[in-house]
């Protein structure tokens, strides 16, 4: 047992005394001691994309700090824009977002003038969105910027590499149908 280790545990006499273990790594079973032991943070791709996640978002707000925007925000409006009429429901599942966040956050983009709503003619309860006038506006000044974001997100792969790269995310995200298991192809 290392030092630092054999200091930080209390003896098991004081232990059965009541005495509470500052650090419970001996509690740990010999397998999982090996499994922690070789357990490389920076090789699991969940924290991987994590950090490339926070990176991308980043470089987004540093870019668009002037037009007080999101990456989800923008992707709403682009949606909007490319579907106009589509209702709060069917851009949440386009956004891949909860249907409450994305109520919320077209409460915001509608206040801001960013998009329009209108009760949709078959159903009163939903809402259709349009682009509005400020909408517009914003994309006008934030798209051809856009590009440049994303280039900035994958230049530190070699430019061979990022094509491969943004079809190993598709194929991440994409669901698989039912039925079958994803194959290495």
């Amino acid at each position: 047992m290392s030092g630092a280790l054999a200091t930080a545990v209390p003896s098991r006499r004081s232990r059965k005394a009541g005495v509470a273990l500052a650090d419970a790594r001996l509690l740990l079973s010999p397998a999982v001691r090996r499994t922690l032991d070789e357990f490389r943070l920076e090789d699991v791709g969940s924290h991987l994309l994590r950090r490339a996640h926070f990176l991308a978002e980043e470089l987004f707000a540093q870019e668009f700090a002037d037009a007080s925007l999101t990456p989800r925000q923008k992707a709403a409006m682009i949606i909007v824009y490319q579907q106009p009429g589509l209702n709060q429901n069917a851009l949440a599942v386009r956004l891949f977002m909860d249907r409450n966040t994305v109520a919320e956050m077209v409460k915001r983009l509608v206040a801001a003038g960013l998009l329009h709503r209108l009760a949709a003619k078959d159903d009163q309860r939903a809402y259709e969105l349009f682009l509005g006038s400020a909408g517009a506006e914003l994309l006008n000044r934030v798209m051809p910027r856009d590009a440049l974001v994303e280039r900035r997100v994958l230049e530190r792969l070699p430019e061979e590499y990022r094509p491969l790269f943004v079809k190993c995310l598709r194929l991440l995200v994409e669901p698989v149908p039912s039925g079958r298991e994803r194959s290495g192809d």
